[in-house]
Formats: C-alpha cells, structure tokens, sequence
C-alpha cells in the first residue's frame, strides 16, 4: 500500500496531510458496480481509522469523493447530449472537472484544513448531501 510505504517519513515530519481518493459510489447508489462501490466505501472506512491512529502523529488524513467528473473517457463513451443530461441531475446543474477535484484536495493538505481530519468530502455538485 502507497501509504505505508510513505509513512515512516511522514511520522518523522511530525506534521503531514494524507488525501485518499473514493468515488460518490461509495455513498450513493448508483449505477456503478456493487464492487467497485464497495471498494470505495472501503477506502472511506480506512480513512477514518488511518485519522485516528495517526492524529497522535500530527498526521491529518481525509478522503475526496468525486461524483461525474469530465474527462476523456467519458467524452468518448457518452453523446455531448447525455453529458447534459447528466449535468441536469446534478443541483448545481454542471458535470464536475478535474480541478473541481484537484482544489479540494489542495485545500486538505494545505494549512487551511489543519484542524480538519478524518472526514469525506464529496465532490459531487449538491447531489450527496449527508
């Protein structure tokens, strides 16, 4: 596993952020597979216990979870019009982009979230509000 690998040096700074990456699968059905959204739940599970044990280390550790994100391979499987379709179902009425993704987890490993730990933050445009 990638953190462990990285986590003798990040307890030596006695200061560090670890972002994992879900998917909105992992809180909301959808029409992803019963694998694949188990698998993520998984990865928000290990990041609330990643946070608990490692707090004591000055180690934060959170989880993004994205919903539709725009990216090549949905622009290749799906109709400019299924996009809006899909854009449509969301409350904030656009289909996510990877800087929606990659600003949020800047904001968790940045100072600005320096009491925040333990948590998913779903980026998803309004659709999962828990």
């Amino acid at each position: 596993m990638t953190i462990s690998t990285f986590l003798p040096d990040l307890i030596k700074s006695g200061s560090a952020a670890i972002v994992t990456m879900a998917s909105a699968a992992a809180r909301q059905a959808a029409q992803s597979s019963a694998a694949y959204a188990a698998a993520k739940a998984g990865v928000v599970a290990l990041t609330c216990h990643l946070a608990g044990e490692l707090a004591g280390e000055g180690i934060r550790v959170s989880c993004v979870a994205p919903s539709a994100v725009e990216n090549d391979k949905m622009r290749a499987w799906t109709s400019e019009e299924q996009r809006r379709q899909l854009a449509a179902s969301f409350p904030l009425g656009r289909i996510g982009q990877p800087e929606d993704v990659a600003a949020a987890t800047l904001f968790l490993v940045s100072q600005a979230s320096s009491w925040i730990t333990g948590i998913t933050l779903d980026i998803a445009g309004g659709k999962i509000m828990v």
